[in-house]
């Protein structure tokens, strides 16, 4: 009896101990970040059976239960991941806006305006050298802020790349140890509550990068743990790498991959979540966007004033130059097509109409028989190109295909990105600026066509004039008479009657007239009149914008974006916090609830303490007895 009664209280001596134990445990990590309290689940052990009865043989120690919920330990991943995808969003955003605000951009619309007022000023007098050279400088500065400004936001695309390189190190980091931890959970007996604690930790790590999905292996004491949508970056004790490698085609564009063995599988990231899936968007899609609308501002500026000053006479009497570098010069067209280095492919891509430009990628593809070109909407269409060499026609971009694209290949068509680090002052001389337009009142034209008088003859004054039918074209001079008898309408190519060389394009009604005047006019400042309406000429966006606007509406469009992901972001916050309390409920530690755990297996320990005495003394009386 005294012996039964011994392993009684001894039994319940230590189950009391070890519930004493797991209860400081918990409160000495109270304030552990992704610690799970710990309980002690004991259990009766056999009843023995004696003399017709069972007798209770004590307690022991069944297991150390770690409190989890997976379903609310599964929304939290979910809903750090959403949080801080939201939070790095509005970060960068707000980074943008700053940048938007800075000084430097502020400099772009205040340069154009400055340069208007040159204009206006040298309208007044057009023959002034010195405002001449004031338009120049001012067309300098322009430029100059497009120029630096576009480097600037170039800086802040090289420095996501580079954190991204930061992020995949530590995603590999954190691979690396939750591989340790499950070779670790193989090796020893579980449960493993306290590894499983660390295991969790580094997941919820992880889940702030990426989305993060967890499964069990069968039979093993280690999980599968797959990123995005199922990319497995740990399986038990094997691990994956993920690497940056570069973008195809565009090399600089790096991609997310992951090196499984002796293979890299690039991953996309369009639904990865997270810091990273933030990153993405920022370099692939926010800066981009940035850098389209500075292009679109210095080809709608330059083009327009190009196009002025070609339909003009300088100074001393010749057509004029362009002011600023060509935006469908042969290496403007080139770099607006990104192909890959190992491509056989040529494309260049003009500029035909800057109305239509839009912002965006647009994807040339070739699947061996059909020409596809996906748009920056996602709209797919089917193009057939057309002349000689092939051409494709699309919302405003003249696509030249000097050499095909092999089956399966894709060129990446960029009409504006890298316009504002293109653009240049190309006019050093002040009186090349053609202030006199050389298109007479008497121009009559209601059509479409483009008319462009190439170099000034012996020919100064003249007419074209498009047949009733509109099928031929004659040069007449002023007075009526035919300089050059009726030729087919549209004209193969340039047209010289005299030494002055002349272009007509397609589109000219019935009886539309060019009328042209190219003898020098002392104080004549039509064409910088002209120039002047560039400010409030909508140009852009189908005619609904100026090039100031495109500006405007830029700063615009990033403002709302910022409070919309600001909006987001407490929306995710509320989620995350109700998350949190969830898995608190359940995992937190309350140390009034283990303060009063502590008296209790106190109270247990001692009573277990009395029966170990009970039976000494039993034992003792048995001894005396005999």
């Amino acid at each position: 009896m005294g012996f039964d009664l011994l392993n009684l209280g001894t039994q319940g001596v230590l189950t009391a101990q070890r519930q004493l134990n797991t209860t400081g445990h918990n409160i000495n990590n109270v304030n552990t970040k992704g610690y799970s309290r710990q309980s002690v689940i004991q259990d009766t052990n056999k009843a023995h059976w004696y003399a017709g009865n069972n007798y209770g043989a004590g307690v022991h120690v069944a297991n150390v239960r770690r409190s989890f919920d997976q379903f609310a330990i599964n929304e939290l991943n979910l809903s750090t991941t959403n949080l801080n995808y939201s939070m790095d969003t509005e970060a960068n955003l707000d980074v943008l806006n700053n940048m938007l605000s800075s000084l430097s951009a502020k400099k772009i619309p205040e340069n154009i305006n400055d340069w208007f007022d040159a204009v206006k000023t040298l309208a007044d007098s057009p023959n002034e050298i010195g405002a001449r050279k004031v338009v120049l400088e001012k067309s300098r500065l322009v430029s100059q802020s497009l120029n630096d400004f576009h480097d600037t936001v170039r800086q802040q695309n090289d420095d996501t790349n580079k954190k991204m390189d930061l992020v995949v190190e530590r995603m590999n980091s954190i691979a690396e140890e939750l591989k340790g931890i499950h070779k670790m959970m193989v090796k020893t007996p579980g449960p493993h509550n306290d590894l499983m604690d660390r295991h969790q930790k580094l997941i919820h790590e992880l889940s702030e990068y990426t989305k993060v999905t967890i499964t069990p292996r069968n039979n093993e004491n280690s999980f599968n743990i797959l990123i995005g949508t199922g990319h497995t970056l740990v399986s038990g004790t094997e691990s994956s790498t993920l690497k940056m490698i570069p973008g195809k085609p565009d090399p600089q564009q790096r991609r997310l991959a992951m090196i499984e063995g002796e293979g890299v599988k690039a991953i996309q990231h369009d639904s990865i979540g997270g810091k990273l899936a933030s990153l993405f968007e920022l370099r692939d899609k926010t800066i981009p966007h940035i850098m389209d609308e500075l292009g679109r501002v210095a080809i709608g500026f330059t083009g327009e004033v190009n196009r002025l000053q070609g339909q003009a006479i300088d100074l001393r009497g010749n057509v004029g130059s362009v002011m600023f570098s060509d935006i469908n010069s042969e290496i403007a067209a080139k770099e607006r097509a990104v192909i890959s280095g190992n491509s056989s492919a040529d494309v260049s891509v003009y500029i035909d109409d800057i109305s239509m430009l839009k912002a965006g990628d647009y994807t040339l593809k070739y699947d061996g028989s059909q020409y596809t070109i996906t748009k920056p909407t996602g709209e797919v269409q089917k193009v057939e190109p057309s002349g000689s060499p092939s051409t494709v026609l699309i919302d405003g971009m003249r696509v030249q295909i000097d050499s095909s694209l092999s089956a399966g290949e894709r060129v990446l068509l960029r009409p504006s990105r890298s316009a504002a680090a293109a653009m240049q002052l190309a006019m050093n001389d002040p009186e090349k600026i053609a202030a006199q337009s050389y298109m007479s009142s008497e121009t009559f034209a209601q059509g479409t066509a483009d008319f462009r008088v190439l170099e000034a003859g012996n020919l100064k004054e003249f007419q074209v004039v498009v047949s009733p039918a509109a099928n031929q074209f004659a040069v007449l001079d002023m007075k009526g008479k035919i300089l050059l008898q009726p030729q087919p309408y549209p004209p193969e190519g340039p047209i010289t009657v005299d030494g002055t060389t002349f272009e007509l394009s397609s589109g000219a009604l019935p009886n539309d007239k060019f009328a042209v005047n190219l003898v020098p006019s002392e104080g004549d400042n039509g064409n910088l009149l002209l120039m002047q309406n560039i400010q409030t000429n909508k140009v852009m966006d189908e005619g609904r914008s100026t090039v100031i606007d495109l500006y405007e509406n830029l700063n615009t469009e990033m403002g709302l974006k910022k409070a919309t992901a600001t909006r987001l972001k407490e929306v995710s916050r509320v989620e995350n916090e109700a998350a949190q309390s969830r898995v608190a409920s359940v995992s937190g530690v309350n140390l009034d609830e283990e303060a009063a755990n502590m008296m209790k297996f106190q109270q247990a320990y001692m009573a277990s303490s009395r029966i170990m005495t009970a039976a000494n003394e039993t034992f003792d009386t048995l001894l005396r007895m005999s």
